[in-house]
């Protein structure tokens, strides 16, 4: 049998194109999509994962189940949001507390809160080598306290220290001795004792926690993974910088791996303490299927795996061939998402893919400097001013334009779904009412918009971070809507660094931001205009009235019901009628899943909601195979051509080599 001793080029490529042909452009390892593991995507690599430092919502849903917290929420309940135990072993014990403190001389009694916390015993740490024999050790109450010495120390920049520093009684003075230290180039010293901090001598899992002041939202910050429960050893092993890649909890998931960019994979924690589905929900979750798992236990998916997707296309496309479970609804695929009728397109409908729906406890708006001697001022004519801009402001404009119809108009600081919104009020200065807005400014002293002074038209200085396409579209929005009432806008686009340092600095007129909660109570919103949180503080305004300043005071003690709405209701009054800010809107988060995910629904709040989804992974893998065949034709085609074409060239070598062969 004669043996092919030459092959044409041209053969050698049509091979390799065949077996080219036969890969598979599955970018995760062989047989991996068949096994119950989640793939979602990541924009970006995590700055850091310590739990004391990480505050974006990204990074959030990767700390939150390694790191949980004394409560949770409940996964299914909604208007209101419920907070349950997660590490806690039974509802905290708030009683009122009487302390001294010494003011001008002399001791003054005062009268604040002690809240006493339970955790469950037998809740394990990870295994993890910091610990000796590499076997995580039982959590007790005293490294829920560690957390909060870490807050206070310098070098971790915790960003929610402020909500406790000056309620902790002896916080801010084992903070500022922090401080000292951190200017002479001094490591933090953990050991000083915080009187507001206290373990029970008798009980390792039971510690207290002292307030100068009654405050009800300590329970949501005890849903924080700032005040989870950290190992002080793997502090000493891993030090501040180790912490940022490798956390140490005691939450379903560890993580298994951290590859810079490329991706991040959580494992199923052995260590975990028992966790089950809830039992109960809403009305509609039952119909839903939300509660068919009930009682079967957490996490439900075993590994899960984060892969960095920077362009939004590429992910995308990721989606749609089967390789990412879930993804997000924006500009670039609402239209091929959503139909005409505001539902899912048929094209999704076909591939399985589900929708789920959630408005956002947030608030978009416009800002003006309550400093400025052109729209700052509390007189009526300043007042009036303000409020005819608010009424050339037309959010339905902008939520169609810029965000696809996804959004609710805003009538207050409070969003939809916390304690102390009003589905029924409506701003009289939030209607777009261009007629009266001239009305208004007349009465302010711009008449047809022209400043007396001047005889020419009132400029309004508006600093912005618009510095693409899509930005300065939305410039040219907000500069239609203030000509609509004879007024000139004038843009000043700077970096994002320089903006915000311009504005912590007061050096604007009028500026757009938004605010997402960092827990759901009515307080993380008003605050925003509390007069002593002015800049660089959230209240980027500088907004101060005396009279809401007391009635914020006086909310922030309460528990929520008919008193406190009433209060909230006051304080609402004041700030419509002064406009300090243009509410503009609440976002409308849209997310798609295919339907091989189940027990789908989205949180505003929560971050830790992955340990409840569960997963047909068989049925994934057939389908990305189906929509994954390689389209063979043109290939086929492309080496029939190369091969028929390099016969002539075959024969021609054979009848050299064979003339060649006789010579000899």
């Amino acid at each position: 049998m004669r043996v092919l001793q030459y092959i044409p080029p041209s053969l050698a490529t049509a091979l390799f194109l065949l077996a080219l042909a036969g890969c598979s452009n599955n970018p995760y390892p062989p047989g991996e999509t068949a096994g119950a593991v989640l793939y979602r995507s990541i924009g970006d690599e995590p700055k850091s994962l310590d739990p004391s430092f990480a505050y974006d919502i990204f990074t959030s849903t990767i700390i939150d189940v390694i790191h949980p917290a004394y409560f949770q929420y409940h996964y299914l309940k909604r208007n209101p949001f419920v907070l349950e135990l997660a590490l806690g072993a039974e509802m905290p014990r708030r009683e009122p507390y009487a302390f001294s403190v010494r003011e001008k001389g002399r001791l003054v009694p005062k009268t604040g809160e002690a809240w006493t916390f339970r955790i469950k015993r037998g809740v394990k740490f990870q295994d993890d080598p910091c610990f000796p024999g590499g076997k995580g050790r039982e959590v007790t109450a005293s490294d829920f306290l560690f957390s909060f010495r870490r807050m206070a120390d310098p070098a971790v920049s915790c960003p929610v220290l402020s909500f406790f520093e000056d309620k902790i009684i002896g916080l801010h003075e084992y903070a500022d001795r922090n401080r000292e230290r951190a200017r002479r180039k001094e490591l933090a010293d953990y050991r000083p004792p915080i009187s507001g901090l206290k373990l029970d001598p008798k009980d390792p899992y039971t510690f207290r926690v002292y307030l100068n002041q009654p405050y009800p939202q300590l329970r949501y910050l005890m849903a924080m993974h700032f005040t989870s429960p950290q190992a002080h050893e793997a502090l000493k092993y891993y030090n501040k910088e180790g912490l940022a890649r490798h956390p140490v909890g005691c939450g379903p998931y560890r993580l298994a791996e951290f590859t810079p960019k490329q991706r991040i994979v959580l494992k199923a924690n052995p260590n975990r303490r028992p966790e089950y589905y809830p039992a109960e929900g809403e009305p509609g979750d039952r119909k839903a299927g939300l509660l068919k798992d009930a009682g079967k236990p957490l996490p439900m998916i075993g590994t899960i795996v984060y892969r960095y997707v920077r362009e939004g296309i590429t992910g995308w496309n990721l989606f749609l061939q089967g390789y990412l479970d879930e993804w997000g609804v924006n500009q670039t695929n609402y239209q091929q998402v959503i139909s005409k009728q505001g539902y899912l397109s048929e094209e999704m409908v076909r591939k399985g893919v589900r929708m789920n729906r959630e408005v956002a406890a947030n608030i978009i708006y416009f800002a003006f400097n309550m400093d400025d001697p052109v729209v700052g001022g509390y007189t009526p004519k300043k007042r009036k001013l303000r409020q005819a801009i608010s009424l050339a402001m037309d959010a339905g404009a902008f939520i169609d334009l810029f965000c696809q119809g996804m959004g609710r108009p805003a009538e207050f600081l409070i969003p939809p779904g916390i304690f102390g919104y009003d589905p029924d009020f409506r701003n009289p200065y939030r209607r777009y009412n261009v007629e009266k807005a001239k009305k208004l400014l007349a009465e302010a002293g711009y008449p047809d918009g022209i400043d007396p002074k001047t005889g020419e038209r009132l400029t309004i200085y508006y600093d912005n971070a618009a510095t693409d396409a899509a930005g300065r579209q939305y410039v040219g929005l907000v500069t239609k809507q203030f000509e609509s009432i004879g007024l000139r806008l004038e843009s000043r686009s700077w970096r994002g660094i320089v903006l915000t340092d311009r504005v912590d600095q007061g050096k604007f007129q009028f500026v757009g931001s938004g605010w997402f909660a960092d827990y759901p109570d009515a307080e993380n919103f008003v605050f925003m205009i509390y007069g002593p949180n002015g800049r660089p503080g959230p209240n980027m305004s500088n907004y101060n009235n005396p009279t809401y300043n007391k009635l914020f005071e006086k909310m922030r003690a309460m528990d929520d019901g008919p008193e406190r709405l009433a209060v909230i209701k006051r304080m609402r009054a004041i700030a419509v009628e002064d406009c300090p800010w243009i509410f503009m809107r609440h976002d409308e988060d849209i997310g798609i899943h295919y339907d091989w995910l189940a027990d789908v629904k989205s949180h505003p709040i929560a971050y830790d909601t992955v340990k409840y989804l569960g997963l047909e992974s068989r049925r994934r893998a057939h389908l990305q195979q189906e929509w994954n065949q390689p389209n063979l034709l043109p290939v086929a085609f492309f080496v029939a051509f190369l091969v028929l074409g390099s016969i002539p060239a075959a024969r021609a070598v054979g009848q050299r080599r064979h003339r060649k062969a006789r010579r000899h």
